[in-house]
């Protein structure tokens, strides 16, 4: 846990010194002198739209529970949520989220192919949802962002395509089993090899037994339209959460926007974004920020970035790293008896 703590400080520092180095194109006392007269209702607002967004992304995994007939709280997939939003912020590809989940939750007593189901099913909603919405702001958006952004159309079709191949590949992996069992097999023989492994078909055998529990799940989940329709519609509700962040904090430093065109910017620039290989898609969210919101927050869009920043990612890693300690504290005084 030490080194997670170093590793998410890092991150945090690094992420910040990137907002300063964007922040030294523009005038710093004068984002300075807007942040010194924030609003404190708006920043309130702003907390319970993130608290919004962690609870509902937890209600649509509960979702799934129900239909698998998992036992496990929605108080506990609350706190899943969290520790799943922790390991994501610190992780390339946000790719340590939702193997987190899966390896807490079997310590609670789920076999790992049901929690893998439970998390890849509301993975793939949540790619559609968001590959959707990507597409709708585009169509909203574009007559004010193509004649304020170059090559902007490049940058809407390649955010496309990314999130399009991610979605893909996740219902070819839920959807075939072989491809699934042959992939398994191909990665424990050179491991058993290496003596990495020491029983091979011991550990074949119950890894294919947690795949046909998984694809069983994937199964009842692909199947039930009333059950997708309920999640989708969750998740619909998340990202509204979520995209009316920028409005928010915009509107918190005094910033008078259209919350229309500020949504489907947001819509764009997840698109574009969420897949970048950087923890929390350092970096690109920043620049992308600026790039899309400089003409329309003007000389407050450096004090919005870092508003914005915080609560879409600090906050994910001070709550959620928390969270983490405090599961695992849990779980050492329970092996400890």
């Amino acid at each position: 846990m030490k080194k997670t703590l170093i590793r998410s400080l890092l991150i945090i520092a690094i992420s910040i010194l990137i907002i300063i180095l964007i922040a030294g194109f523009t005038d710093i006392s004068q984002t300075i002198k807007v942040l010194k007269r924030v609003s404190v209702t708006w920043l309130i607002l702003s907390s319970l739209l993130l608290i919004g967004d962690w609870f509902v992304e937890s209600l649509t995994v509960k979702v799934f529970a129900v239909s698998y007939r998992t036992k496990v709280s929605l108080r506990y997939l609350f706190k899943s949520t969290l520790i799943g939003s922790f390991f994501s912020a610190i992780t390339p590809f946000s790719t340590g989220g939702q193997p987190a989940q899966i390896a807490f939750m079997n310590k609670r007593g789920v076999e790992y192919g049901e929690a893998t189901a439970l998390f890849v099913s509301r993975f793939i909603v949540y790619q559609v949802v968001i590959t959707c919405l990507g597409v709708l702001g585009v169509y909203g958006a574009h007559d004010i962002l193509s004649k304020n952004i170059t090559k902007f159309a490049f940058l809407a079709f390649f955010g496309f395509i990314l999130n399009g191949a991610v979605l893909f590949f996740l219902l070819i992996f839920s959807i075939n089993r072989p491809l699934v069992e042959w992939l398994v097999k191909s990665l424990i023989k050179p491991l058993s090899f290496l003596k990495i492994v020491k029983n091979q078909a011991e550990v074949v055998e119950r890894t294919l037994r947690q795949i046909e529990l998984f694809h069983a799940c994937m199964v009842k989940s692909m199947s039930n339209l009333a059950l997708l329709s309920v999640a989708f519609l969750t998740t619909f509700l998340q990202m509204l959460l979520r995209i009316s962040m920028t409005y928010f904090v915009a509107r918190s430093v005094h910033v008078e926007c259209s919350y229309v065109s500020t949504v489907l910017f947001q819509m764009v620039l997840f698109l574009v974004v969420s897949l970048v290989p950087t923890p929390g898609a350092m970096g690109a969210s920043e620049s992308g920020y600026v790039l899309f919101y400089s003409f329309l927050f003007g000389p407050n869009t450096v004090a919005t970035l870092l508003l914005w920043r915080f609560f879409t990612y600090y906050a994910n890693i001070i709550v959620g790293g928390l969270t983490t300690a405090h599961e695992l504290g849990l779980m050492s005084r329970f092996d400890r008896r």
